[in-house]
């Protein structure tokens, strides 16, 4: 019985040891190889190494294994007025796939640009994910597609349309976070619940843009993030669902484009209500504050047009979402920059994590008022000029 417990400690020892290296990869191996030459354990050390580096080993190269896009594999877009859906319509089509693109109007810009581009190799529907009868009509559109086309299948859905209002919480009115919660999570989970017939038919996939907010909450977009971070614990508990019908769930990050993305086009619409639903107090205390706040915004200038994002690295890290057999749980694009930030975010205690944020988002700073502020000292004539 001793023998057997014995054997049985040795066997969780060498399988725990695994487990931690396999999760951490080639430090995981070094540090194994360090501490058995370190206890003269080497034989056992070297065992579980060379499995180690096996399992490793297989496990990249299965993750790289990878589909042939086609046009029988049809994948849809929400959000392809401008922007990150934009862009991705245009590249998805390039790659071979057949792409059905939402857009919220048919006659915007952005829609008009792809069609005078691309003519019907992107089929255009309007999409309104925040309305349900629209978000049905998009569905039997793709299964009428689908019918009518024999041995076509629904590849993937890629949960895009979303919405972003820069100010601090107490500036919100009701209207601008519920449309930002509305969006960018109700109606991503509305678009998401009625494919999923579909999507279970044809074992395809979910791609659901959220971003680097979703891991660290940003001030001046703290709601912004609070639904994205919804949006990745909702892929979290899905993925695990839908696996057993062959339903692959998966986040895509695609990192900092504001200046080639029409998120920002609105932003002067939404400071202006922010200032018109202020209270006298707000008014006498955020007066130079909020006007400085919006001045600094005033320089991210959406291009005037929609266009196509330049960055290769992002249609890279996208690639892989849609031809990955077998897809990793998180793909993401990130600059050096945020790279380096938002790991200081996660692994700083934090009074430093907090310092790093204000570093990383550069934002005016707020300078007390010398004089003493109530609404009494607000005479109504703060008018709003950016």
């Amino acid at each position: 019985m001793e023998i057997l417990s014995k054997y049985s400690l040795v066997t969780f020892e060498i399988l725990n040891e695994m487990y931690v290296a396999i999760g951490t990869g080639v430090l995981g191996i070094l540090y194994l190889l360090k501490k058995g030459f370190h206890r003269y354990d080497t034989i056992r050390t070297l065992t579980i190494v060379s499995l180690t580096t096996v399992s490793v080993a297989y496990v990249n190269k299965r993750n790289r294994k990878q589909l042939q896009a086609n046009k029988t594999k049809v994948v849809c877009i929400t959000g392809c007025d401008s922007g990150l859906g934009f862009s991705l319509a245009q590249h998805t089509v390039d790659m071979g796939f057949t792409v059905i693109a939402g857009f919220l109007s048919l006659e915007s810009k952005g829609c008009k640009d792809i069609r005078q581009k691309y003519g019907k190799n992107i089929i255009q529907i309007q999409l309104d994910i925040t309305d349900t009868n629209s978000v049905r009509a998009a569905v039997q559109t793709i299964e009428h597609f689908l019918t009518r086309n024999s041995g076509y299948s629904l590849h993937a859905i890629i949960n895009n349309a979303g919405i972003m209002v820069f100010g601090e919480f107490e500036w919100l009115t009701e209207n601008l976070i519920h449309q930002q919660v509305e969006l960018n999570l109700m109606g991503t989970l509305r678009f998401t619940n009625a494919f999923c017939p579909l999507l279970r038919l044809h074992q395809g996939r979910v791609i659901t843009v959220t971003s680097h907010c979703a891991q660290a909450a940003l001030p001046g977009i703290a709601v912004y993030g609070a639904t994205k971070a919804a949006l990745s614990a909702f892929n979290d508990g899905f993925r695990t669902e839908m696996s057993k019908y062959g339903v692959k769930v998966i986040q895509f990050i695609p990192g900092s484009f504001t200046l080639q993305s029409n998120i920002m086009a609105k932003q002067l619409q939404y400071v202006q209500e922010m200032h018109d639903n202020f209270t006298p107090e707000q008014h006498a205390f955020y007066s130079d504050y909020f006007k400085a706040y919006n001045i600094y915004l005033s320089f991210l200038t959406p291009p005037p047009s929609p266009i196509k994002i330049d960055d290769p690295k992002l249609y890279i890290e996208y690639e892989k979402t849609l031809l990955d057999e077998h897809p990793c749980v998180v793909y993401k694009n990130e600059n050096w920059r945020y790279w380096f930030y938002h790991n200081l975010f996660k692994f700083s205690p934090w009074f430093l994590r907090d310092y790093f944020v204000l570093k990383f988002m550069s934002m005016p700073n707020y300078v007390p008022s010398d004089t003493n502020i109530s609404s009494d000292s607000y005479d109504g004539s703060d008018d709003l000029v950016l």
